[in-house]
């Protein structure tokens, strides 16, 4: 039997309104963050949605659990406390794609925290990291511009 090579995703970061908004308003933003989401990986034909989960903690200890398994399947949602106003919400992301590389679905990522932010007025603070290259043998083996010393593995100090 064929089975397709699942490639997690977790990301930690916070959304920052200029006003506080309510928790009705916060759990509209997670849906349409996970909606934008989902309209970046279909624009990669063959990305197959394993799982894609949201949590989304606001002030006094209330929080939303989004999730969502399928293009056409609506998103679940759970909020507990739909009183009360946040002015930050600390957003954890996890998915469960296949057939999609890594930087095509934090870029997938991206675009949809981008969108989102945008639409609704917010910052954040992620940053955008792709993997970089492994380092090589010969990279290990550069001396350094300071003091043409070999670090290797060693941080040489000099503020570079």
């Amino acid at each position: 039997m064929y089975q397709n090579t699942f490639e997690a995703l977790a990301i930690n970061t916070k959304l920052i309104s200029r006003k506080k908004l309510s928790n009705e308003k916060w759990r509209e933003i997670g849906c349409f963050f996970i909606k934008n989401y989902v309209e970046q990986l279909g624009k990669a034909e063959k990305a197959v949605i394993g799982h894609i989960k949201v949590l989304i903690e606001l002030e006094d200890n209330s929080f939303i659990k989004l999730s969502c398994v399928s293009r056409d399947r609506p998103t679940n949602c759970e909020i507990v406390n739909t009183e009360g106003n946040s002015l930050e919400a600390g957003l954890t992301f996890n998915s469960i794609i296949s057939e999609l590389l890594k930087n095509k679905n934090i870029q997938c990522f991206h675009m949809a925290l981008e969108r989102t932010c945008s639409v609704y007025g917010l910052m954040t603070d992620y940053k955008e990291t792709l993997p970089s290259e492994p380092k090589t043998e010969e990279d290990e083996n550069e001396t350094c511009f300071v003091c043409h010393e070999h670090h290797h593995d060693e941080t040489c100090g000099h503020n570079h």
